[in-house]
């Protein structure tokens, strides 16, 4: 990262987890796993919570600041997370009172990130490798990419956005959750450019009616439409591991607590 580059952290935690209920907290503060934790002046084991994968993966590529963007009966994400100083980091927090989708809340932080280049990620997944996305900036600069999507392989593809590559690894296009589907890369996180913050924030301004909320995956394509260059890197042997149901949460305490 050049000494001029401003490097965020993107992390949408507004939404409800309603696939986990009745779990009475914020599913970004499951405990998938354990962490040494300082107490009384004495190292522990102690539990941790499942986006702290995340934001240590973007803290291991140079973030320095994050944004998590919350919405109702998420208040205690911000009392485990505080300053970010325990983590050493930045930590701001944006609220959104509306789900509008994942674009929109996106867009909330854009007043902060237009300027940056900007890791992102869901809270209630596990990415691996845990330097998933110092690679994925390696990528995305020597591309001179304006976004650079990071894939993995899933053979579920009704659950994943899906990704069409060309010869060179570059993403032709993007299909969201289709039923049947050849294609094998499913995108799990990414990271961008100023451009593509402003043609996000374009794309939401010209359909404030639109019938049906928007996903990401809208967004890509759009860019693409635009001009801009969208790069795949591919993590064939990684994994991606999201908890928001209960069969993924169970296979997730396995591979962690047993």
């Amino acid at each position: 990262m050049s000494d001029s580059e401003l490097l965020v952290g993107l992390v949408p935690a507004a939404g409800r987890g309603s696939r986990l209920a009745p779990f009475p907290c914020p599913k970004e503060l499951f405990p998938i796993g354990y962490q040494d934790y300082m107490v009384g002046g004495k190292m522990e084991r102690r539990p941790k919570v499942v986006s702290q994968y995340l934001v240590e993966n973007m803290i291991r590529a140079g973030a320095r600041q994050l944004y998590l963007i919350l919405g109702d009966g998420k208040a205690d994400i911000m009392t485990y997370y505080g300053d970010g100083s325990r983590f050493g980091v930045d930590v701001a927090y944006l609220f959104q009172e509306r789900l509008t989708g994942m674009p929109g809340a996106l867009t909330i932080a854009a007043p902060w990130t237009e300027q940056a280049t900007v890791v992102f990620g869901m809270p209630d997944t596990i990415m691996e490798p845990h330097d998933l996305f110092t690679r994925l900036l390696e990528r995305h600069r020597r591309a001179g990419a304006d976004v650079t999507l990071g894939l993995f392989q899933t053979d579920n593809p009704s659950k994943f956005g899906m990704v069409e590559l060309d010869a060179a690894g570059r993403v032709t296009n993007t299909i969201d959750k289709p039923q049947e589907s050849a294609l094998e890369w499913m995108w799990g996180c990414a990271c961008w450019s100023p451009a593509f913050t402003r043609i996000m924030r374009e794309y939401l301004a010209d359909r404030p009616t639109a019938d049906r909320e928007a996903v990401l995956g809208d967004v890509f394509n759009h860019a693409l439409g635009q001009g801009l260059h969208i790069e795949g890197c591919a993590f064939p042997d990684g994994r991606y591991m999201d908890i928001g149901t209960a069969a993924e949460l169970d296979s997730a305490l396995r591979r962690f607590h047993l």
